[in-house]
């Protein structure tokens, strides 16, 4: 499987699970149009030092609904926690013994966090039926386009 296609399987599965209570606000990111969007400012001094980061999005927020400043926020967030993200065994696994040190919001933690469950779960339900996918790791290369 090329990588573009485990990319897409691994950020459209984000879009499905990247999900909180809907009636608090609580961001719904599709990932891979997140990574997509290209933004029109620089975020790298915010992703990079400890400006606290909270996204309240409306109830049921789409990628094309967010303005720049949002996007921008989303972004951040994501490239400060994915840099505690490692591939174990075919498993993503957050190392991340304090998540205040993110300073980022506990919803939007909580979040990611389900993302990667999701995500786990996914690659495990596709081994079990025997189509076994290899998920790829969080490279420099992604955070880095994240910035972008």
């Amino acid at each position: 499987m090329n990588k573009t296609i485990i990319w897409s399987v691994f950020l459209g599965t984000m879009l499905i699970s990247c999900r909180g209570d809907r009636n608090k606000g609580i961001p719904v990111v599709n990932l891979e149009a997140l990574h997509a969007v290209p933004l029109d400012h620089s975020i790298d001094k915010l992703a990079m030092d400890t400006t606290f980061i909270d996204v309240t999005l409306p109830p049921n927020a789409r990628i094309d609904e967010l303005s720049q400043e949002e996007l921008g926020l989303l972004k951040a967030a994501a490239y400060r926690f994915y840099q505690h993200v490692r591939l174990e065994n075919n498993q993503y696994r957050v190392d991340l013994k304090d998540p205040k040190v993110l300073h980022i919001s506990e919803p939007v933690i909580k979040a990611y966090e389900q993302a990667i469950s999701s995500t786990n779960h996914f690659a495990d339900s596709m081994a079990k039926t025997g189509q076994v996918i290899q998920l790829p790791p969080v490279s420099e290369e992604y955070l880095k386009n994240l910035l972008k």
